[in-house]
């Protein structure tokens, strides 16, 4: 899975509005720092297998943590 900077995070939401991005932090982790990008869905990563039955192949997907 390649790493993508915030700019070309940012680049890639401006030219496919459609774009979902994952905050797979921890509850301590989002606690600790309760910023997250505007528009992200809170999915712990314990969950992550499970929701991403529910995600649309045809829709690019970023999962960030800290």
């Amino acid at each position: 899975v390649p790493r993508r900077s915030p700019e070309e995070i940012r680049s890639l939401r401006a030219k496919r509005g459609d774009t979902r991005v994952l905050d797979v932090r921890t509850l301590d982790a989002r606690e600790l720092h309760p910023e997250q990008i505007p528009g992200s869905e809170w999915v712990p990563l314990a969950e992550v297998v499970e929701h991403a039955r529910a995600l649309s192949r045809d829709v690019p997907v970023v999962a960030y943590c800290t």
